[in-house]
């Protein structure tokens, strides 16, 4: 079995070692040719997906002894999904095992953004006391827009909730409106959130949905966090709504590009926080993700129950 990464964590590479597997690593970046060549190299059963390598309809073409990708992780979009499907191919991912990983980073970005955590820091250290003049403002009462109601953004929800905050969502099939004050149309979640938050899959019709048109129905000073997908997000148009005032900051986990280039517009607007896509990025997610991707594996290989929640449908 391949694992696109150059490790994975000790526990997760015990439960392949239980069922004798051979596993091979791929140190990034890793390209279609790269893939390419190590599927030609070895017949290979199953591949560990680490990060996002370009899975197309060729690489799993390719692999004709492959039965089974598993995500460490639940994003799949650079995975060719219809492929998959049509190779016989089950697609897995680690499920619930990062959602509070990622859901907790939300809150820290959402927080720090709000209450202007990074730019007083950075007057206190050129000598300013803004105490007398300053007036922030505080979640409580706020509206907080979750677009995509997933396993993340169900936990956003209800972790916002504690802060006394009014949720809304986009009105879909099954959402669980216990959650949320009310859902509607993207529209209007734009028009009424003060911050909006992003947790749902990269896919062909949301490719930079968030753009200037979606900025312009925004209220006047709102803010925009990301820790989903960065290509959810046109950065030209965010960086032009922020250098223009049009909204009072964002904070990304995730960019279009990554490891994200110094051509990036965003750098250079002003009231952005970022960080390089860590959300899931702890040590008991890393873990947990990594025995779920396993387990997932060796329950394909050797004819056991992949969990439902783990089973991504094309």
């Amino acid at each position: 079995m391949l694992v696109t990464h150059n490790e994975i964590h000790p526990a997760g590479l015990q439960r392949l070692a239980g069922i004798g597997a051979q596993v091979d690593f791929m140190p990034g970046p890793i390209s279609e040719e790269d893939l390419l060549r190590e599927m030609q190299r070895a017949p290979t059963d199953a591949i560990l997906m680490r990060g996002n390598p370009p899975l197309t309809g060729k690489v799993i073409e390719a692999g004709s002894s492959l039965r089974v990708i598993s995500k460490q992780g639940v994003g799949v979009d650079s995975l060719d999904l219809a492929a998959a499907a049509e190779r016989g191919v089950m697609v897995t991912t680690a499920g619930d095992a990062n959602s509070a990983a990622v859901a907790e980073l939300t809150m820290a970005l959402l927080l720090t953004l709000r209450r202007d955590v990074m730019r007083l820091n950075k007057r206190m250290r050129a000598g300013f006391w803004d105490r007398p003049t300053y007036q922030g403002q505080q979640l409580g009462g706020q509206t907080l827009g979750v677009i995509g109601l997933g396993r993340i953004g169900r936990r956003v929800a209800d972790l916002a909730k504690c802060f006394g905050m009014r949720v809304i969502t986009i009105a879909r099939p099954g959402v669980d409106t216990n959650l949320v004050v009310k859902a509607m149309s993207l529209r209007e979640l734009l028009a009424d959130a003060d911050i909006v938050s992003l947790h749902c899959p990269l896919t062909a019709d949301n490719r930079g949905f968030m753009n200037r048109d979606a900025f312009a129905v925004m209220k006047p000073g709102a803010l925009l966090i990301n820790t989903a997908r960065g290509a959810l997000i046109n950065e030209a148009d965010l960086a032009a709504a922020l250098s223009a005032g049009r909204l009072g900051g964002a904070a990304l986990d995730v960019f279009s590009v990554e490891p994200a280039t110094a051509d990036n517009p965003l750098f250079g607007a002003p009231n952005v926080i970022f960080t390089p896509h860590i959300g899931s990025e702890t040590t008991a997610s890393i873990e947990r993700t990594a025995i779920r991707a396993a387990e997932n594996i060796v329950a394909v290989l050797t004819g056991g129950v992949v969990e439902e929640d783990c089973v991504v449908r094309s």
